[in-house]
């Protein structure tokens, strides 16, 4: 019978102390020997990274389709040791996880957390959590939008859940050690909120028909000594020994009934280079300068046609992270980012960008793939406009895209130091893409 991973809010007191007790088990391991596979320390290094005796870098799988199968097989291999750590006690121990799309408490992060064995330093400024994850997870069904795409695709990298709702968790809510991938399994909340994105991916099979994982055959990097070590053997939860229990504010926030019939997928059958306001201008240039940069947008003859606008060669930054925003509005509207209005009317999504690794550096801050490597340096980024079109109708004839750049608080929180990463805003260009 599968064993049951539950909200974090939801564990019996009992329940909570077995699960710090394991923790705690697998940290004394580590204090004796740093390099124990049964350790806390080399589990987190498994995410936040190491260099193998081969001279191979070891981390997590990001800005791809093994996102997601790769921090399935890290909570299911480290959910084993927990309940090795001390049976009879800790048999039945499994990773809770952090609702953070629910209605949350005063505090801004589960009381749990307080706790010893699982306080950590984190950000206590406030922050609004990513306004998309539901939507994502009830009304996307593209596999590859959703969950990423294979390397080599041209049509994009990471996919929605990690791109926006992940990214930005990560770097602009919890703050502390998840504010760096190269330190954020160091936090305990790590694992939980990790267990919470395997929750919507798997209410995500669950919606769209489990359908067949791309890349299958594909060897998940740290995994490879491990039982099951592939793609396809992390597909289904149950062959894994756990199921979640949904609490009644999850049953009621998936209660929305999948789409009956998935929409075609889209083709592309055009491009068109955008350009700035200011024709002069450079698009770059200016956002850097400004942390705004507007540009024209005509819509084309494009009855029955669906639009998009792209981001290529988006980088990934060293020092910092940041999001861009993206307004799509008439030319004779002020661009008003902090509008709550005009946000909810002319807002066309944003992309998180959450700083790179440190084993993608070269130690001078310049960015490299290494052998073995999974780590992109730059992405794809696309915007949907299609809802703030459909709004404006007859009047969106005549419009501006305007993106923001907006960097990432501190870990703790405060005002970005160093310096926020504006200079390392570095893509190639941006284009309007018609679909059909």
């Amino acid at each position: 019978m599968p064993k049951v991973r539950k909200d974090i809010n939801a564990l019996t007191d009992a329940e909570l102390d077995d699960y710090i007790h394991a923790l705690d088990i697998l940290r004394q391991r580590s204090e004796v020997n740093e390099a124990d596979p049964a350790g806390y320390a080399f589990q987190a290094a498994l995410h936040n990274g190491f260099v193998g005796p081969d001279g191979v870098a070891i981390r997590c799988e990001h800005n791809n389709d093994r996102f997601l199968p790769w921090h399935r097989a890290h909570l299911h291999y480290f959910e084993k040791l927990l309940q090795a750590a001390d049976p009879p006690r800790t048999q039945n121990v499994t990773i809770p996880y952090w609702d953070w799309i629910s209605e949350q408490t005063p505090e801004k992060f589960p009381l749990a957390f307080k706790k010893p064995g699982l306080k950590a330093a984190r950000s206590s400024a406030a922050a609004s959590l990513p306004p998309d994850t539901l939507e994502i997870v009830t009304t996307e069904t593209d596999q590859k939008e959703f969950a990423g795409y294979p390397d080599g695709d041209l049509s994009g990298d990471d996919g929605r859940l990690e791109g926006g709702p992940h990214n930005r968790m990560h770097g602009f809510y919890i703050g502390g050690a998840m504010a760096n991938p190269s330190a954020a399994a160091e936090d305990p909340i790590y694992f939980s909120f990790h267990a919470f994105i395997d929750l919507m991916w798997a209410e995500w099979q669950r919606r769209n028909g489990t359908p067949p994982l791309t890349s299958p055959d594909e060897v998940l990097q740290g995994f490879a000594s491990q039982p099951k070590n592939k793609i396809s053997e992390f597909t289904n939860p149950a062959d894994l020994d756990y199921e979640y229990e949904y609490t009644a504010q999850l049953n009621a926030a998936f209660g929305v009934p999948p789409a009956p019939v998935p929409p075609a997928p889209l083709n592309l059958l055009a491009t068109e280079l955008l350009s700035p306001l200011d024709g002069n201008a450079d698009i770059l240039g200016e956002l850097r300068d400004k942390e705004v940069v507007q540009l024209a947008f005509k819509v084309p003859e494009t009855a029955g046609k669906r639009l998009r606008v792209r981001l290529d060669e988006l980088k990934v930054p060293t020092t910092g992270s940041y999001l861009l925003r993206a307004f799509l509005h008439p030319s004779e509207v002020p661009f008003q980012p902090d509008d709550g209005e005009f946000a909810r009317r002319f807002g066309a999504g944003y992309v998180a960008l959450w700083r790179a690794h440190r084993h993608m550096h070269d130690g001078h801050g310049n960015l490299h793939d290494g052998h073995g490597d999974h780590h992109d340096v730059s992405r794809t980024a696309r915007f949907d406009v299609e809802r703030v079109l459909e709004s404006l109708g007859a009047d969106g004839a005549d419009l501006v895209f305007s993106l923001q750049f907006v960097p990432a608080p501190s870990e703790t929180g405060l005002p970005p130091h160093p310096l926020p990463p504006i200079d390392e805003v570095d893509f190639k260009d941006v284009r309007m893409e018609v679909y059909s």
